[in-house]
């Protein structure tokens, strides 16, 4: 599932001397980032003929000002479902036919009403749609896109269980 209690994990990084003792660091990273980050602190380049996804977070960790990311896209490994992050929201989308999630992630950190079907933020999935689905022109490999992949588990196919009213809750022979 996407659910920021399963996306949104702690990363501990230790080493006496160099990362500072106690401090903590906000910033939105992925996954992609770990690979780049290590060769940076480790003073390695980058290698030659490969296109890296992430960028390296060594200053946050060395408590250097460190420019944020605007987003974070997660794909492939959850199937058919893939995401795209912000600081204020997060857009799920389900191939090939849903069901989305739309969440408000500062007034709704909880992720209990899922604003998918709202009038008021068409423009807000269009923009964010249009921004996952460059990313993916840019970095996936159409042969592996877990977008195009027959996925059976239920946290892939639509939420999990939880509770809520709407469409996006309905489960498979659920009475409404």
């Amino acid at each position: 599932n996407m659910y920021e209690n399963s996306i949104r994990v702690p990363a501990l990084f230790r080493h006496p001397g160099r990362i500072p003792a106690g401090a903590v660091q906000g910033a939105m990273a992925s996954m992609y980032d770990v690979c780049p980050t290590l060769l940076d602190y480790l003073g390695l380049p980058m290698p030659e003929g490969r296109d890296l996804v992430g960028g390296s977070f060594l200053p946050a960790l060395l408590g250097e000002p460190f420019a944020d990311r605007e987003e974070v896209v997660i794909y492939d490994e959850y199937g058919n479902t893939r995401m795209i992050r912000t600081e204020e929201c997060k857009y799920v989308r389900r191939y090939p036919d849903g069901p989305d999630e739309l969440w408000d992630l500062v007034g709704d950190p909880d992720e209990r009403e899922n604003r998918i079907d709202d009038p008021s933020q068409a423009g807000r999935i269009a923009e964010l749609q249009g921004r996952m689905e460059a990313w993916f022109a840019q970095y996936v490999r159409p042969e592996i896109d877990g977008a195009r992949q027959d996925v059976t588990g239920l946290g892939q196919l639509r939420p999990v269980d939880r509770p809520g009213e709407g469409p996006a809750y309905q489960q498979p022979g659920a009475e409404t």
